[in-house]
């Protein structure tokens, strides 16, 4: 499972789950993009991330044997699900064993419990502790990714700095610039 804003999704993105899967099988890959965010002002429509998101998932798709699906749940949610909430759905699935996605930074920052299993991504910038190196559910990959965030991506674009373009799969970046999202392009 691999949640996220992912506001846009970006070659970033792309690139983590290609590691993640060169170095860990898995039967599939949900990419869950998050509804609510207390930590987040998200201003563009669900409608909106929904397309980015199977875009995403089309991009993916293209480029690993293991399926992408995308997972709705938290953007279709009229009360505003959370990660955990949809987290403990899939959990309550007997057939389903659940690990997340996720950059070093989240990783660092979230509150864990003893059920969660982890994928960490190392991001530019960030450490791990030497206390967290013993942590028995989460697996610490090698390979890096792109120093590139979405924030930085909608930064550039409202900006007026096109050098954003480099980091957007191309049909991501047609429908950011169809739907003058982040900025009013023409």
């Amino acid at each position: 499972m691999f949640p996220g804003v992912f506001n846009p999704p970006h070659l970033g993105h792309i690139a983590s789950v290609e590691i993640a899967l060169s170095q860990i099988p898995f039967d599939e890959v949900w990419i869950v993009p998050s509804g609510k965010r207390d930590d987040k002002t998200i201003l563009i429509s669900y409608d909106d991330r929904r397309n980015l998101g199977n875009l995403l998932v089309e991009c993916l798709q293209s480029k690993v044997d293991v399926p992408i699906k995308l997972v709705t749940a938290e953007l279709d949610s009229v009360y505003g699900k959370q990660t955990n909430e949809v987290l403990k759905e899939l959990r309550s699935q007997t057939d389903v064993s659940v690990t997340q996605l996720i950059g070093l930074d989240g990783y660092l920052s979230i509150e864990k419990n003893n059920d969660e299993k982890f994928i960490v991504m190392q991001r530019p910038g960030y450490e791990l502790p030497a206390d967290f190196s013993d942590d028995k559910n989460a697996v610490f990959l090698k390979g890096a990714v792109l120093d590139i965030s979405s924030t930085q991506i909608r930064t550039m674009s409202r900006n007026g700095n096109f050098q954003y373009r480099e980091f957007v799969p191309e049909s991501i970046l047609d429908y950011i610039i169809e739907h003058k999202l982040y900025r009013n392009e023409l």
